[in-house]
């Protein structure tokens, strides 16, 4: 009998002590939930702000050799042309102008970087000239202002424009000095640009069909002249019929490569050209331009408009040429430009409409 009571109170003991473990057990496997929960709790916020707010401003778009250019100051950039064109009562085009500004990133840094290996430098004198240019406008000879009362007017209108579009003083000036580097490369490129050229006297209209082009062309075996047809086919009021369909007299290279080939090579002096197509955006329409020389002349001084039309073709094919040969990166895909475009949006302002 006592034997069995031994033996009962030991079985008991055994269940009582794998009762307590298996609550024990129960209670770590709680507490580990419970612990998982409350993390899991505190990192998705966490992973979201990082991944909202911290990582993509640090995430590289643009790279030139070992310059490298980041979302977060690309954000700056565009913040400065939303304010000032928002500052004009238009709108930026979200659409379009951050994809051009980081291939301008690209290329305003291989400018800097193609001038700089020219030993052409930006002094600090210079930027400083600049600035006072950009924020004052030229000096008004008449003025009487002492130098005092200037500076303190171009120290207040400074910082009222730093404020407006929201740059620092040192990144606004890294903005002109690149603008400069660019103007000092184009004068250095432009040299080469033959101050003497081939010119043509160029003519042209528009016509909205090849019937019309048919017809011109028709009138013009007739006997019409070039001035005839712009004043049966020019819109009223418009520039081309003011002008009798007069382009000017232009190098080569300030037109597209097909109609300088046609307008230079094959359209003889005095003779109408075929119907050009192109194209117009804003319509979504097609028409026809019909070219006509006048005159041509082997040398002729290339006109200060032109010539710098040719200087910037210049740069343009050189930095054609330097982005093949450099080592340059961009990088701003879909997700990138969304969320820009939503940083930007929440930073527009929305026009107040006026009263009538």
């Amino acid at each position: 009998m006592e034997r069995q009571r031994i033996l009962a109170a030991n079985l008991g003991r055994r269940n009582r002590g794998s009762n307590l473990e298996r609550d024990k057990r129960r209670q770590r496997v709680a507490v580990g939930i419970a612990v998982f929960v409350i993390l899991l709790v505190i990192t998705i916020p966490i992973y979201g702000w990082v991944t909202t707010f911290v990582l993509p401003p640090r995430e590289v778009i643009v790279r030139v050799n070992d310059v490298e250019y980041d979302m977060g100051y690309l954000v700056k950039l565009m913040r400065m042309v939303q304010r000032q064109t928002e500052a004009s009562g238009q709108q930026v085009n979200l659409g379009t102008v951050p994809f051009q500004m980081v291939q301008d990133l690209a290329t305003n840094e291989l400018i800097v970087q193609g001038a700089q290996a020219r030993g052409i430098q930006v002094t600090d004198e210079e930027l400083e000239a600049e600035l006072r240019l950009r924020v004052l406008g030229p000096v008004d000879p008449e003025s009487t202002s002492t130098p005092a009362e200037i500076e303190t007017e171009f120290q207040e209108t400074y910082r009222q424009f730093l404020n407006q579009v929201q740059v620092t003083d040192d990144e606004y000036r890294e903005i002109v000095a690149r603008d400069m580097y660019r103007i000092r490369l184009e004068e250095v490129l432009g040299e080469t640009v033959p101050k003497e050229q081939e010119h043509i006297h160029l003519y042209a209209i528009q016509v909205p069909t090849q019937e019309d082009v048919e017809e011109a062309r028709t009138k013009f075996e007739r006997g019409s002249t070039f001035a005839d047809l712009v004043e049966e086919y020019a819109p009223p009021g418009s520039e081309t019929l003011r002008r009798e369909g007069e382009v000017g007299w232009l190098p080569r290279g300030v037109l597209e490569e097909y109609v300088a080939d046609l307008v230079f090579d094959e359209l003889p002096v005095g003779e109408l050209s075929e119907g050009v197509l192109e194209y117009d955006t804003n319509s979504n329409q097609d028409f026809f331009i019909i070219y006509y020389v006048a005159d041509r002349e082997e040398s002729r001084t290339v006109e200060q408009e032109n010539l710098e039309i040719l200087q910037s073709q210049v740069v343009a094919d050189w930095v054609t040429e330097e982005r093949r040969r450099q080592d340059v990166v961009t990088d701003f895909d879909s997700n990138q430009y969304a969320w820009l475009a939503q940083k930007l949006r929440l930073t527009t302002v929305i026009p107040t409409p006026t009263a009538r």
